[in-house]
């Protein structure tokens, strides 16, 4: 296998995350609170807007980023937090009128979140020692994080080619810890991915979205996007770990558990789970009008046991869950 190596000079949490010494949690669904349960319009479900809307970023903060802080902090967490960028591509930016701020946007959003990391420390009186924080720089995908749509039909060297624009302005920015793909929906994407933060230098974990039957929107097993993102990237950098997102716990155990009893290779690479509240389908969800959270104490236990079965590094939530789901899960 390629190197996974760092970066040149990890952070403190970035080691911890890495060595397996504490265990970490990712935030919760951030889209879905902030327009379910806050009100917020979000064009295209990108959460950036909110650091342009100060009322608005001061509740967010205070009714949500501060609540999984806590959590984190006292359950003796390390902790994921997302500059809330999944949306900011190019074709999501040419969408919302906002083509030619890619930097500009990634410069608040590092400025926003470290500063609301940094606050709630000194407020609290914890170190970086104390409550480890990794900042992530979430990546989406090209299209739709539910389907395959008009991209169906890209390799990973297009993939690589439309990701590297993204890529080359956090890596011009800085300030991040760490690259996550979230939402994944094929293994051609997640190769070019992976090639475009080999070649900014910056770590990345890829995260594919998984239907109800374990496997990717592409139809492909968790295991091929492993394993054929590995390959391809021989003689580069691989991804630091592979997660899966946007499942609920209950779709993604049979696929870990035959992975298991077949004594597969590629599931020492499967590092953590984003799990989605509700047990409904995606084109269930993607039909719904209201929030389904779910049932939050199956949805924890649930993940609980796949984080202590497979070895799991990082757990948290996806699509419809809240600090009370990672309460549960930090418990």
């Amino acid at each position: 296998m390629a190197s996974q190596s760092l970066s040149a000079a990890p952070s403190a949490a970035m080691k911890e995350l890495v060595s397996g010494e504490r265990p970490f949690l990712t935030c919760a669904g951030s889209e879905t609170f902030l327009v379910y349960q806050q009100g917020l319009e979000l064009p295209q479900f990108a959460a950036f807007v909110i650091y342009h809307q100060p009322d608005e970023l001061k509740k967010y903060e205070a009714n949500y980023l501060h609540h999984i802080f806590k959590i984190a902090a006292e359950s003796g967490h390390g902790l994921l937090v997302d500059i809330q960028t999944w949306r900011a591509s190019p074709a999501y930016l040419k969408l919302l009128g906002r083509e030619g701020e890619l930097e500009a946007i990634h410069r608040t959003a590092v400025a926003c979140t470290r500063g609301a990391v940094e606050r709630w420390r000194q407020k609290h009186g914890h170190t970086e020692e104390s409550f480890p924080v990794v900042i992530v720089a979430d990546v989406g995908p090209r299209g739709d994080g539910y389907k395959i749509g008009d991209d169906e039909e890209l390799t990973a060297d297009e993939f690589h080619k439309y990701h590297s624009h993204q890529l080359n302005a956090i890596s011009a920015v800085g300030g991040v810890d760490l690259v996550c793909a979230w939402t994944i929906t094929s293994v051609e994407e997640s190769i070019g991915i992976a090639k475009a933060c080999d070649d900014v230098g910056i770590p990345v974990i890829v995260s594919a979205t998984l239907e109800t039957d374990g496997r990717l929107p592409d139809g492909s097993e968790l295991k091929s996007l492993v394993e054929r993102t590995d390959a391809a990237l021989e003689g580069r950098r691989v991804p630091l770990y592979f997660f899966a997102n946007c499942v609920h716990p209950s779709h993604i155990g049979p696929t870990l558990e035959k992975a298991a009893a077949n004594d597969e290779t590629w599931l020492d690479r499967f590092r953590g789970i984003r799990a989605n509240a509700s047990c409904k389908s995606h084109e269930e969800l993607d039909n719904s009008t209201e929030l389904d959270r779910g049932d939050v104490e199956d949805w924890a236990m649930r993940l609980k046991k796949l984080k202590e079965k497979y070895d799991l590094r990082v757990v948290g939530g996806c699509c419809g869950t809240d600090h009370e789901h990672i309460a549960a899960v930090a418990r």
